[in-house]
């Protein structure tokens, strides 16, 4: 394991033993609903495309989808934290040079900051990288050595449409080129529904 994926993981697995600790207290002291751990599934439209020296001429960000899960655990009245996991298609799209189409399985880990039915969030996330393809897109700007794990800072803000229902605006940008040798990193923005099961 190399030294980014060393220092990537550290905090999420020391977050992890948090997450398990913090929930079992709030099930053992929490009175009402709001007290507990919430369980839920989110799913959404992703604009994104690659930002960077290496980035395709003359690019739109590409169409596409994201489908996930995610927990919410109390912290305080107005402070809740919130880790996801989400498969997302990303990449970049050019009418003059062809897209790419990457996808991830990513685990951020947000911050939400609750007033009234709004909501703002921060977090970092980790990407783990499923599909790379590209189509149309010139041997020069064709991107090989995939890096296996993507970094991103995520902020966002949202609006609770219903007791069990909030819509919500996520923009991702990465830290971390995805490709050896090539300035080039994700850039997404999100846009989706989240709906509470338990």
């Amino acid at each position: 394991m190399n030294q980014f994926l060393t220092k990537a993981f550290k905090p999420f697995i020391a977050l992890c033993f948090t997450l398990l600790s913090y929930q079992a207290y709030a099930q053992e002291m929490g009175t009402t609903d709001e007290d507990k751990a919430q369980y839920g599934m989110k799913a959404g439209i992703n604009f994104a495309e690659l930002w960077g020296r290496d980035a395709l001429p003359e690019s739109d960000r590409k169409v596409g989808y994201s489908l996930g899960a995610y927990a919410s655990y109390k912290l305080s009245k107005e402070l809740k934290l919130q880790p996801e996991m989400i498969w997302s298609l990303q990449g970049e799209n050019s009418k003059e040079s062809g897209r790419y189409k990457i996808s991830y399985i990513n685990i951020p880990v947000m911050l939400k900051w609750i007033e009234g039915k709004f909501y703002s969030e921060i977090g970092p996330q980790l990407g783990l990288l499923t599909i790379n393809t590209a189509k149309s897109v010139p041997e020069e700007l064709q991107l090989e050595n995939f890096e296996t794990f993507d970094f991103s800072i995520n902020v966002g803000l949202g609006y609770k449409l219903a007791e069990d229902w909030a819509i919500g605006l996520r923009y991702s940008q990465g830290l971390k080129n995805i490709a050896e040798g090539r300035d080039l990193k994700n850039s997404v923005i999100y846009v989706g529904l989240t709906y509470r099961i338990f």
